[in-house]
């Protein structure tokens, strides 16, 4: 029965299977038409992270480049054996075309099973390879998958030797440029003089990238080329791995900036890392699901004050982290016009240029975001109040991570007191908290943590209790033994956190 059925019913099938490597294994061996159909789809990213850190992990991706070393063509095979590099003796073609199935490569991952390969490959390991007759045998396996394979969906390039070998590829080999027509997701962290013809190679071949990791070496201009012939951003990285500080002006001092902020009506995730990004920006990316604004240099009040006019009506997670300028009361009216659907909000900052604002935030939070099911940021000793609305208002917050709201956490004349707080959450009761965390700054007694659990067993829930660079009083030790044997409280100790 199963020859007679329909191509559309295996392609519903298979597509069911996806990713389910052992149920695939099985369908092949059904027959000759089932095999037909799952030996494509195992064979689509058969080296990824996951399958290299699993259980044998090397001998996995040594097995995957033997394959792709025994499809390669008798062209190949001559050029190789030119160099001296003799490769094992193929008895037996394969059956299928490996590797014009690959449809996702992580270059880094393909570069460490190539290794494996080596080290695995007696005739080779005993002659030994140099380091060009190594970069011709990554060259030519890159150059079968590149031509053969229709269509890439997602390419990695994460290795500086690689990224250059396929620079050169699409370079000479004009039929490898057209597996790029229908990428999806490209990223780049690799530093090479060859990364301006990449770039420009990859705009000339595709428009249709929806997922764009970036790491930035220089003010390139084929790079801001490549991000203008996109047409559906929808996930964007951008990271500064130049020489500069971390207010890199990648954004403004360049076309990048513009470029960007033309493509934003699509993007839903955007992370800037070590890149002044302009907050006045920021309202053009009116779909934006995620946020993260990570160390962006020092901001003035003046570049903080459009952020309070932004709204962002879909967002759902901001995380901003920066060892600068930070000012609670325009951040709590970003949070009063975006709040709606915020689930997460993560605030992580050495310098508070209004630390007395905090109740401000909290209030914010508190009146705002009903669906949060994570804050971790600062909050002042005399915000218990605040924190018990917040606490009242997002009825469904899972973890707390608490800072004290200091102008400079380095510049505490004493620890502050965090017992109030630690009061008010026992005494709120917060159904679906699991876990909160106490970091760098404050003060706080055993006794008080021991009420605070105690609310837990009350109602039965357990939680998890973290702190980091805080002076504990009483034998704390005890109590979170004890607690932990009678099972409410889940996991406890003190945790690395840096001062931001």
């Amino acid at each position: 029965m199963a020859s007679r059925l329909y191509t559309d019913c295996f392609v519903k099938i298979f597509e069911f299977l996806r990713g389910d490597t052992t149920s695939l294994h099985a369908a092949a061996l059904v027959n000759k038409s089932w095999c037909q159909h799952a030996v494509p789809i195992m064979w689509e990213n058969t080296l990824d992270e996951k399958t290299l850190m699993s259980r044998n992990g090397k001998q996995k991706g040594s097995g995957i480049i033997d394959t792709y070393v025994s499809c390669l063509s008798q062209e190949s095979r001559n050029a190789l054996k030119m160099e001296k590099v003799s490769l094992p003796t193929v008895t037996r073609r394969p059956t299928f075309p490996y590797a014009s199935y690959l449809r996702s490569l992580d270059l880094k991952c393909f570069y460490i099973a190539v290794q494996s390969w080596i080290e695995n490959c007696s005739v080779l390991r005993r002659r030994g390879l140099s380091s060009d007759q190594i970069r011709l045998i990554l060259q030519e396996l890159l150059q079968q998958i590149f031509t053969l394979s229709p269509r890439m969906n997602a390419l990695k390039i994460n290795v500086d030797i690689i990224g250059a070998i396929v620079a050169d590829i699409l370079h000479r080999v004009p039929k490898a440029n057209k597996c790029l027509a229908h990428l999806k997701e490209f990223m780049y962290f690799a530093e090479h003089h060859t990364m301006e013809m990449l770039f420009s190679k990859i705009a000339q071949s595709t428009g249709q990238i929806e997922q764009l990791d970036l790491s930035v070496y220089d003010r390139t201009a084929e790079l801001i080329n490549m991000l203008r012939a996109q047409k559906n951003l929808k996930v964007l990285i951008i990271t500064n791995r130049t020489n500069s500080p971390s207010g890199f002006k990648f954004w403004v001092d360049t076309d990048a900036g513009t470029v960007i902020s033309e493509k934003a009506r699509t993007v839903t995730y955007l992370e800037i890392q070590k890149i002044h990004f302009p907050f006045y920006d920021l309202g053009r990316f009116e779909n934006l699901i995620n946020l993260n604004l990570l160390y962006s240099g020092s901001y003035s009040f003046q570049d903080w004050a459009p952020l309070a006019d932004v709204h962002l009506r879909n967002l759902e997670k901001i995380s901003y982290q920066n060892r600068h300028s930070l000012y609670l009361d325009i951040f709590g009216k970003f949070v009063e016009n975006s709040g709606k659907n915020l689930t997460h909000i993560t605030i992580r900052c050495c310098t508070i240029c209004d630390p007395d604002k905090s109740h401000n935030l909290i209030t914010s939070i508190a009146d705002y975001c009903p669906n949060l099911l994570h804050y971790g940021g600062p909050i002042g000793a005399n915000n218990a109040s605040e924190l018990g609305q917040l606490l009242n208002a997002c009825s469904h917050i899972q973890s707390l991570e608490l800072h004290p709201s200091i102008d400079n956490c380095k510049s505490a004349a004493s620890p502050i007191d965090f017992n109030p707080i630690f009061r008010k959450i026992a005494l709120k009761q917060p159904w679906e908290l699991r876990e909160l965390s106490v970091i760098h700054g404050w003060k706080f007694s055993a006794e008080v943590l021991e009420n605070f659990i105690e609310s837990r067993q009350r109602i039965s829930k357990k939680v998890s209790v973290f702190w980091n660079e805080c002076e504990i009083t009483g034998n704390l030790d005890k109590i979170c033994q004890k607690y932990q044997k009678n099972g409410i409280l889940d996991k406890y100790g003190k945790i690395k956190a840096n001062k931001y």
